[in-house]
């Protein structure tokens, strides 16, 4: 067991595909397989933060942890702040977030993410994968810039100078945070890059707060946010 827990954020409400955490991907939902993933890591707990009784029914009856949060939150990190004060976390306890879409999130991706975290002594990490050709002028897929050492220099959407392109990597959005820094994190107001970029790590960025990296290991980087997605997900895990 390592000395971290796994907090999954999950709402009804996804303006692309509503209702998705209870989508069925073959014989189990969305939320059930990232849960399942999760907890195939030394996490100590494991907990869904939600503000859905219907999702909170739906994992109790799959025996997943669950931790009630309020409807109106603006970002994940807001909501993944409140999941800790409601479990009355220590401030040096570390979580990983991992994404409620991400159905194949490799279990070995999270235990790394907590070893950077307790190796470098951070406050934040997160992941990364190479970048595909296709996913270069794609806004959706978010990139990132690393020193040699895996600290982050930036994050974007695009890539605004061709120089940049061969040392950029794809950004995936699971991290790791120590309680004391979400909580310090969500009383920062949003940055103005944070807003026109839509990216939440941004704020962390502007109040010069260090970021490190870990490439991931995993083979499967799918979020689910659409339904093609959806259907792309159906074939992969009817392919196993």
């Amino acid at each position: 067991m390592g000395d971290f827990i796994v907090l999954i954020p999950s709402r009804m409400g996804s303006t692309r595909l509503p209702g998705k955490p209870l989508k069925k991907i073959g014989d189990k939902t969305l939320i059930q397989r990232v849960s399942e993933q999760a907890i195939k890591s030394n996490a100590k707990e494991v907990l869904v933060a939600t503000d859905s009784e219907e999702i909170i029914f739906h994992c109790s009856k799959n025996s997943i942890k669950t931790v009630l949060t309020k409807p109106d939150h603006t970002t994940g990190s807001d909501r993944l702040a409140e999941a800790v004060e409601n479990l009355n976390l220590e401030d040096d306890q570390i979580i990983i977030n991992v994404q409620g879409d991400e159905p194949f999130v490799d279990p070995t991706d999270i235990n790394n993410l907590y070893d950077l975290m307790i190796k470098k002594s951070l406050n934040m990490a997160t992941l990364y994968s190479t970048l595909s050709p296709r996913d270069i002028t794609n806004i959706n897929v978010v990139k990132l810039w690393l020193k040699d050492d895996g600290r982050v220099i930036n994050f974007s959407r695009k890539i605004d100078d061709k120089r940049d392109i061969d040392q950029a990597q794809m950004h995936i959005g699971i991290y790791a945070y120590r309680a004391s820094f979400l909580r310090k994190f969500v009383k920062w107001p949003q940055s103005q890059r944070e807003l026109d970029l839509q990216l939440e790590q941004m704020r962390a960025m502007d109040n010069r707060e260090v970021i490190y990296a870990k490439k991931s290991v995993g083979s499967i980087h799918l979020g689910v946010d659409t339904l093609d997605e959806l259907e792309s997900a159906r074939e992969i895990a009817n392919s196993f």
